[in-house]
């Protein structure tokens, strides 16, 4: 009896070819290392999350504040932070990322929390 249940697939493959494949085959398949590496990823992510917020909260302009909470907080496209908005997407990006002028970056939220976190010797 196979371990693939044919009730759920798409495309019809003959589940004695799906049982050949082992689990480190699968696409979603991560070595212990890989998931000790995704542990601690996340573990540092919840420790600096207070940091970045209050960075973000303290010291970014209203339009970076929202821009930045819209896009990565809320997990809204470019697109969709511009619509809420009433802007382009073009503007978003710039509260965001900033601009080149003249060689040099300006503006933009994310520069802006770097550069505190740089001070605070935050490592992000």
């Amino acid at each position: 009896m196979s371990k693939f249940d044919p009730q759920f697939w798409e495309i019809g493959i003959d589940s004695e070819l799906l049982d050949r494949f082992s689990e480190q085959d699968a696409m979603w398949y991560e070595t212990e290392e890989e998931r000790e590496q995704r542990y601690q990823k996340e573990d540092k992510k919840l420790q600096i999350m207070p940091v970045i917020m209050e960075i973000i909260e303290s010291e970014l302009t209203d339009m970076q504040k929202t821009c930045i909470m819209l896009h990565f907080i809320h997990e809204k496209t470019r697109d969709e932070v511009a619509n809420t908005l009433g802007i382009s997407r073009r503007v978003v990006t710039q509260h965001i990322y900033g601009i080149l002028r003249q060689g040099k970056r300006v503006g933009g939220g994310i520069e802006k929390i770097k550069k505190i976190c740089n001070q605070k010797s935050i490592s992000i």
